[in-house]
């Protein structure tokens, strides 16, 4: 079986599942952003073990990051009517931190010292946050209308993604389109074309999908807001897309893990998210900040 009817399967049985989880209840959602963002702290981990040695830190990784999603998660008590939860969870951060600086001057070559602890911190730090993001664009109970702008972001995320592979791998270098590599130092397939499609693409999906999923924050649609959604989520996808490719590359791996047949791991699957997620609440935000 070739790569593309693998990635064909596993996108067909794998996205009904998320869509469910997405709208069943917020312990489904919560539970599956600490899952994504714990497992991809692990396959961070392991990549940069790969590349400096030092301890065996996956599994703290996996805790660490899942506490900080935890704690983002809960931080405004709008689950579960727990409002304490976030200083307990944050204060298991800090202790989990601390054991990681503990690790390193008693585990890691004084050489790799440095870059060792920075980049395992890097795990934690990075997907604990995401996966916190992410929830934050959630609210509480059942059904697909309380994850709207989450959806948005799903959605736009994989469209511009499959768009810009397949307008690539098909498309471009035929007819009148040209072939111009994006990044061949980093991830030689990408073309300037495929990102262009993916672009026009996330742009269009936003302007009919945005309505509702700005609404359930308070903030009122208008064509300005659309495009500028549209285009800073297809740049945000596409460089932390470049960004997950550039730590490959930089650790020596091809994939992050295989959880995904056909896709690789959670850092192969989900790498377009990583910048698109905080830019979404940060946009947020700023719409409820000019609207005032």
């Amino acid at each position: 079986m070739n790569n593309l009817a693998q990635r064909v399967i596993t996108a067909v049985i794998a996205i009904p599942v998320v869509f469910f989880l997405f709208w069943f209840c917020d312990y489904t959602r919560i539970g599956l952003m600490c899952f994504l963002g714990g497992v991809g702290a692990l396959e961070w981990a392991k990549m940069v073990r790969k590349k400096y040695g030092g301890p065996d830190v996956r599994f703290l990784a996996f805790a660490a990051s899942l506490a900080l999603t935890l704690a983002w998660a809960l931080k405004d008590g709008l689950f579960f009517d727990l409002p304490a939860v976030p200083f307990v969870l944050g204060m298991t951060m800090l202790s989990i931190l601390a054991i990681y600086i503990a690790i390193a001057y008693a585990k890691v070559e004084i050489e790799s010292l440095f870059p060792w602890l920075v980049m395992q911190l890097g795990a934690p730090l990075y997907l604990g946050l995401w996966g916190g993001m992410n929830v934050t664009l959630m609210k509480s109970g059942q059904g697909f209308e309380q994850c709207y702008a989450f959806l948005l972001l799903v959605t736009s995320m994989w469209g511009c993604d499959t768009v810009a592979y397949f307008f690539g791998k098909f498309v471009a270098g035929k007819g009148p389109f040209g072939r111009h590599l994006f990044a061949p130092t980093i991830s030689p397939k990408k073309t300037w074309e495929g990102a262009f499609a993916g672009t026009i693409f996330t742009m269009l999906w936003v302007m009919f999908l945005a309505p509702k999923a700005l609404a359930g924050f308070g903030v009122e649609f208008d064509i300005t807001k659309g495009l500028l959604l549209g285009l800073l989520f297809a740049i945000a996808g596409q460089a932390g897309d470049l960004l997950m490719s550039a730590l490959k590359r930089w650790s020596g791996i091809k994939d992050s893990g295989n959880l995904f047949v056909g896709h690789g791991g959670v850092l192969d699957r989900c790498d377009s998210f990583y910048l698109a997620a905080p830019m979404l609440v940060l946009l947020l935000d700023f719409f409820k900040v000019i609207a005032v």
